[in-house]
C-alpha cells in the first residue's frame, strides 16, 4: 500500500495476504474493514495500519517487521493481532515479533498471543493504561516461573510518565492487580517482570491510576509500627 491517501481492506469474503507492506506517505493510513490474515510478513516502511475493530491473524507463520514510532499497528477502537505458536522452555522468545518477549523453564505447549491497542479500564469504566495490551494463553498455564518483557512505543504511552509505569494483570479484562515490575528501560522502551506463575491479560499503567475495582469498604488496624489494611 503506497501513496498519501487513506486505503482500506474490505470485501465480502475472507482476505488473506502472503506478504503485506505498509508504505504510506504524508497522513496516509491503511484501515481494515474486515478480518484479515497474513501468512508471512507485514513489513512497515511508513504509515499506520489501523485495526479498526477487526482482527489481524498471523496464523502460525506470520510476523511483523519494521514497526516504529511512525509506522506501526494501531487500534484505539478495538481489534487484535493474533499469533499461535508452541513454546517449550523458551528463552527470550519474541513470537511473531509482537513485542511480548517470553522466558520460562517450562513447556507451555501451544500458546495463543493476542496484542491489542485499546486503553484498559476496570469494571466501573475507570482508569486507563498504555495503548497496548497482551492476552497470553498457554495450554500449560501453571507454575511457569516466567519472565515477560513488554515492549512499547512512545506514541502508545497515552500521556503516562514511562518512569512510573508498572505491570497490571487481569483474568477477565475487568478486575486488575498491580504486579509491579522488575526492570525498566526508557531508552530501549520496555518493562520486565519476573516470577510469573501464569499468564492472562497484561498491560502497563501507573500505580496511581485506578485500574483495580473499587472497594465497598476496608478496615485498618495498628500492628506494631505498621498499619494493616
Amino acid at each position: 500500500f503506497t501513496g498519501n491517501a487513506p486505503s482500506s481492506v474490505s470485501g465480502s469474503m475472507p482476505v488473506q495476504f502472503y506478504e503485506l507492506e505498509i508504505n504510506k506517505t504524508g497522513s496516509g493510513t491503511v484501515a481494515l474493514q474486515r478480518e484479515v490474515s497474513v501468512s508471512q510478513q507485514i513489513n512497515f516502511v511508513a504509515g499506520l495500519l489501523r485495526l479498526n475493530n477487526f482482527n489481524l491473524d498471523l496464523g502460525t507463520t506470520g510476523f511483523l517487521t519494521g514497526e516504529s514510532e511512525t509506522s506501526r499497528i494501531t487500534g484505539a477502537n478495538g481489534g487484535q493481532v493474533l499469533f499461535t505458536t508452541t513454546l517449550n522452555n523458551p528463552s527470550s522468545v519474541n513470537p511473531a515479533n509482537l513485542g511480548a518477549i517470553i522466558t520460562s523453564s517450562q513447556n507451555m505447549g501451544t500458546v495463543l498471543i493476542k496484542r491489542g491497542h485499546q486503553s484498559q479500564v476496570n469494571g466501573s469504566n475507570m482508569g486507563s493504561s498504555v495503548l497496548r495490551y497482551y492476552d497470553i494463553s498457554p495450554a500449560n498455564n501453571t507454575g511457569l516461573n516466567a519472565t515477560l518483557r513488554f515492549q512499547y512505543f512512545d506514541a502508545e504511552l497515552n500521556s503516562f510518565d514511562e518512569n512510573t509505569i508498572v505491570f497490571w494483570k487481569s483474568p477477565n479484562g475487568t478486575n486488575w492487580s498491580n504486579e509491579g515490575f522488575t526492570t525498566r528501560n526508557t531508552t530501549s522502551k520496555y518493562v520486565d517482570i519476573t516470577g510469573i506463575n501464569s499468564f492472562s491479560r497484561w498491560t502497563l499503567s501507573s500505580i496511581n491510576n485506578p485500574l483495580p475495582v473499587q472497594f465497598i469498604l476496608f478496615n485498618a488496624k495498628c500492628m506494631g509500627n505498621a498499619v494493616l489494611i
